[in-house]
């Protein structure tokens, strides 16, 4: 998000500071009449403009959008020509990854069992896009409205999410895979919206007659946010 920002216009300044001088070099020589010197300057010219104004470097993960509606997905990097895209009208956006997808999610779900103690179920969420139209165009118009705030409304959404769910604390290990399966599910509905899903989880189970644990800033807020 912001870092995606930064990059882009450290980039923009390097183009500058790389043209600027070279718009001078071609001056000064032609003034000159130096012209192999300003015949390497103009290549030079010609070369940073190509790189800079008529290559365009797409990012991965990125959408064509035009007039609002998602085209088509860029999955890997590449290079294209800027006017291809300009004649058309559209433009492209690189999906948020860092702060969204780089770092999973983790989550806590606590239920009481049939003896009176407390069992937890420590949810640990790496998310992808989902690879259709619809999930891209989602991922792109909750980008456009959340912007920053986008991995954090991702949050919002497996708190509620989470308060749907019922499931029975696993009898042996090997029931893991089955417990976790309607907890994926309840828990996708609600990241669809979002344009998300769950590519991986793991859990990691506690039981005992008092669970007890530290909640971060960011947990009350997302808590206090959800309630509103």
């Amino acid at each position: 998000m912001w870092i995606q920002k930064m990059i882009w216009f450290l980039g923009r300044i390097l183009f500058y500071m790389l043209l600027l001088p070279l718009l001078i070099g071609v001056v000064y020589t032609l003034s000159n009449e130096q012209w192999w010197t300003a015949l390497v300057f103009m290549t030079m010219c010609v070369f940073i403009l190509y790189k800079g104004l008529i290559r365009i470097n797409i990012p991965k993960n990125s959408v064509v959008v035009r007039d609002g509606k998602v085209v088509f997905f860029v999955p890997e990097k590449t290079v294209r020509d800027r006017f291809d895209f300009a004649s058309r009208s559209q433009t492209i956006v690189q999906l948020p990854h860092y702060g969204l997808l780089d770092r999973p999610y983790k989550l806590e779900i606590c239920y009481p069992d049939d003896k009176g103690g407390v069992n937890s179920c420590r949810l640990s969420l790496n998310l992808g896009y989902i690879m259709d139209l619809t999930g891209w165009q989602l991922v792109y118009d909750n980008f456009v409205l959340h912007n920053e705030q986008l991995s954090f409304v991702v949050k919002q959404q497996l708190y509620k999410s989470s308060a749907n769910i019922v499931s029975p604390f696993p009898l042996q290990e090997e029931d893991m895979d089955e417990y976790l399966k309607p907890i994926v599910a309840e828990l996708n509905l609600g990241l669809g919206s979002l344009g998300l899903k769950i590519e991986d989880v793991t859990c990691k189970f506690t039981a005992g007659s008092t669970l007890i644990r530290f909640v971060a800033a960011e947990q009350e807020m997302v808590e206090r946010d959800t309630a509103a």
